[in-house]
Formats: C-alpha cells, structure tokens, sequence
C-alpha cells in the first residue's frame, strides 16, 4: 500500500514463554568471547529491531548507560501540542476549544541478548484547556507505555514470546493501533508469519481514571494474525479477534456512579483479509494499493442509564441484540519519479449500517474499538485517513478520499486531502467521531472535509507536524446543513 511504500521492516515483537526459562537459556549459551564490536552492533541491532516504530523517530545513537557490561539504553522526546477545534455543525454549538497538552515521553532498553530484554516507557503530561479556563480536561498525568520483557529462543528457534503492556499495531491501524496487558507470540518462517495473543487489563493505563476504564473491565481479548510474503512487494494477511466481556452488567433499577457506566457488554469477533502491494517501473514510478474487508458478529447487551445526580446513575433498561456487519476499504496511490516525489491516491472505504433497528440483529459494521484508521499515503508522517477533523470510526458511513502530496526537502511532506462522507442507512447519530453528531434519521447525505497536512522532519532531534481542517455539514444535519466547523493541530517534538 502507498502508506507503506518506503517503510522501514516491521519490528518482530512477541510475547515471553517463561521468564525463567529464558533467563536459563541465556546462562548457558557457549561462553566463548564474541568480539566486542561485533556483540555491540547486534545489541543495536536487537534494540532497533524490537523498540523502533514506523512513526515514532528517535536520535541514531541514544543515550546509553553501561551497566554489567551491557547498555542501558535511554531515550524518548518531549513534545507541545496545541489541539484547536471549533464544532458548528453540533446543535446547540458546544463553542471552540483550545487545548494545550505538553510533557516528556522515556523509553530504556536492556538487553543480555536474544534470550532476554527488557523494555519500559512513561509519559507524563499536562493538559489545558486554554479558552475555556478551569475545566475537567484540565489536569496532570502519568501514563504507562509498553512495558515488556521479551524472549527470543536460541539455536535457530524460528520464534519469540513477550509479556507487559504489549503494543499492537498493524500497518494500516485499521484493525489495531493500541497497548493492552497482554502475552504475545510470534512465529517467524521467512515468507510466512503468524502472531497470537491474550490482553486483558491488569491496571489503570493513566492516573487520571480511579481504575481501570469501565468498557475495558473483564474484557479478554484473543487475537492472531497470519501474514504470507507471497511475492516481493505483496502481502496477504489474515486478521482475527474475538472479545469476551465478563464484566458484571447492573439489573434494571440498580444505582451505579456515573463514571462506573458501562453501556456495552458484548461477545463479539472479528475475521478480515488484506491483500496489499508495490509496483516499481524502471522509470521509478510507484504504484501501491491495499484491499481490507473485515466482518463482526456476535452479540451485545445493551444498557440504558439516566442520571439522577452528580453521583447517581438509575440503570433503565437492558436489551440483547445479535451483531452482524461487514466493512471495506480500498484504494491505490502513485508516487512519480520526478522533483517532489508527487503523489496521487484514491480510497473508498465502506462500513455497514442497520436498515431494520428494532428486529434484534445490528447490522451495522464496527471496528475492533482499538483501531486509529491512520495511514501516510507516502509521506513522512501518517494521519487519520477518513479525515483529521472528523476522524470517525467506519460504521454505517461510506468515505470517498481523493489525495495528493509531495516530498519537500529531504524527509519532510505536504499533502491536501478531500473527504466525502455517506451514511448507509438514515441515523440520529454516528457510532464515534470527533465531532457531535445531532443527525435529522432522514438524510444520507453527511458532509465534506479538506485536510492541509504538513510534517517536517529535516533534523535528527527535532520535528514538526501542523494539520488544518474544514468540515461543512450535509443535509443530514438538519438544521446545520451548509455550517462549517474547523480544526487546527500544532505539535513540535525535540527528541533525546
């Protein structure tokens, strides 16, 4: 896919089999005197293969303290982000928000080679809203990052284990974007690939939550990934997830605390495929294209709640609905050989919607709730592909997205994007996006927006990123058809 066009290879991450073990087999590797050099350049090896991301960039040589002999490897960035939204087309208008968050991200990495290493990250941060004063999203945090030991057997071993808070990620995020506590392995056989895990949630992942986050309380999650090389450039990979809720849900009448509201216990699973691949001319044009088609089903409860004070929520009701849905998104991009590295790419993506609400099976397609839906279309930095302001999840909602870029300097980009949103089935509202959505349950017509995304990444300690967007609402809003809501995004990053 375009996105991926010139991408760095995928770390191999995977879960730990048996601490103990692994820390045996590390003692009784054959102790003959490797080089020094040659042992120091596998060690930044190993750390590159398993710390590094495809959008995360950190300094070539980071900061290292030895201890035992070994490195210990220290480096992270520190990033200001200004995030500004103005929602019009919500009735009545909440107002424009200007929020400031700022802070140090740390990330170490130890290693005594294939056998063990250990890897942990904490951010801290503060946030402001800085139009609206004093407010709840005003606040200081620490949040864990991943936080792992990993385990990669010996003697030519063809796969690796992988325990903590876990990072999953797959290179379009349209299945996965997220850290969940989780046991991971991983089977590597060159051409071929196949990753399974559990996560479940052991603790709250920020301090700004009393504990755990209601919706993710008791839920077991099982993934697998399988993926085949099939030829150079071309992939194929298969995606599964199942989610089993066992939390507790409250009988009609019950009295919980509003931020203890759960209003969703399901058993849901997911199984999709994608196809995705790179043409190069001998004119060095490229061409990519990415083909995903996933299906969920399952069931769900359905909890109603109405708020009684600040600190009381009644349960009203509780339903079951069986879930049945299916989602899509192709496209195609071209880079072309010439000043700028121009780019051109065309996507479509599909989620379905429920054309009978009331006859107990929700036909309406919905992500994995881990997904980010972010793609770089080639660039030098990914963004939200179904559109930076609005940035919805796929469900009862069809986008059309027409985009073109260029390269500027030497690792920077620009890009100009166009999105064109439908509902499948007439709603009141949408399943998640970044704007509130008051809808007239009449019209499909939803709206449009233009993205303007620029990344700049021309120094090795720092980088800045700045996106401005326009939303114009469609008659599906009613009312605010024709309004026009804005967004602004301003992050600079000096890395360590």
């Amino acid at each position: 896919m375009i996105s991926e066009l010139k991408r760095a290879p995928r770390p191999r991450s995977v879960p730990v089999l048996a601490i103990l073990i692994a820390a045996g087999i590390a003692a009784l590797e054959p102790a003959y005197a490797q080089p020094e050099e040659e042992e120091e350049e596998e060690e930044e090896l190993l750390r590159e293969r398993l710390t590094e991301r495809v959008d995360r960039r950190r300094p070539p040589k980071p900061n290292s303290v030895d201890i035992a002999g070994r490195p210990l490897t220290v480096t992270g960035e520190y990033a200001f982000e200004l995030n500004y939204l103005r929602d019009a087309a919500s009735q009545p208008s909440p107002g424009p928000r200007l929020v400031l968050e700022q802070g140090p991200e740390m990330e170490s990495f130890y290693t005594f080679g294939p056998a063990l290493s250990l890897f942990a990250a904490v951010n801290f941060g503060a946030r402001s809203d800085l139009l609206n004063g004093s407010s709840s999203s005003d606040r200081v945090f620490l949040e864990r990052g991943e936080m792992w030991i990993y385990s990669q057997p010996i003697a030519g071993v063809p796969f690796s284990l992988e325990a903590g808070r876990l990072h999953f990620e797959d290179d379009r995020r349209w299945w996965w974007d997220e850290e969940r506590d989780a046991v991971r392995t991983e089977f590597d056989l060159g051409a071929f690939g196949f990753v399974l895990a559990l996560a479940r949630e052991l603790a709250p992942e920020t301090t700004t939550t009393g504990g755990i986050a209601p919706e993710e309380d008791g839920v077991v999650r099982t993934f697998a990934e399988a993926s085949w090389d099939w030829h150079p450039d071309h992939e194929i990979e298969l995606f599964f997830l199942h989610q089993h809720d066992g939390s507790d849900t409250e009988p009609v009448g019950a009295i919980v605390s509003p931020s203890n509201t759960d209003e969703s216990d399901a058993q849901l699973s997911w199984l999709g495929l994608r196809l995705s691949g790179a043409f190069e001319s001998r004119g060095g044009h490229v061409a990519g294209y990415w083909l995903d088609v996933g299906r969920v089903f399952g069931e769900e409860w359905i909890v109603e709640y109405s708020e009684q004070s600040a600190t009381a929520s009644v349960v009203d009701s509780k339903r079951r609905t069986d879930v049945e849905g299916w989602g899509s998104d192709v496209g195609v991009g071209w880079i072309m050989p010439y000043r700028l590295e121009p780019r051109i790419y065309a996507a479509y993506a599909f989620g379905s919607g429920d054309s009978l609400p009331d006859d107990g099976t929700d036909r309406s397609y919905r992500q994995t709730g881990l997904q980010n839906n972010e793609a770089g279309f080639g660039g030098a930095e990914r963004f939200n592909a179904y559109g930076v302001l609005l940035e919805p999840e796929l469900s009862n909602l069809s986008v059309l997205t027409l985009g073109t870029g260029v390269r500027l300097l030497r690792s920077s980009s620009l890009d100009l994007v166009y999105h064109r949103y439908r509902l499948d089935e007439p709603a009141t509202e949408l399943r998640d996006a970044n704007i509130q959505t008051n809808l007239n349950g009449i019209d499909r017509t939803f709206g449009e927006e233009v993205d303007l995304v620029l990344a700049l990444e021309e120094w090795e300690r720092f980088e800045v990123q700045f996106r401005a967007s326009a939303f114009k609402a469609g008659p599906a809003f009613g009312a605010a058809e024709g309004d026009w809501s804005y967004s602004g995004f301003l992050a600079l990053k000096l890395l360590f």
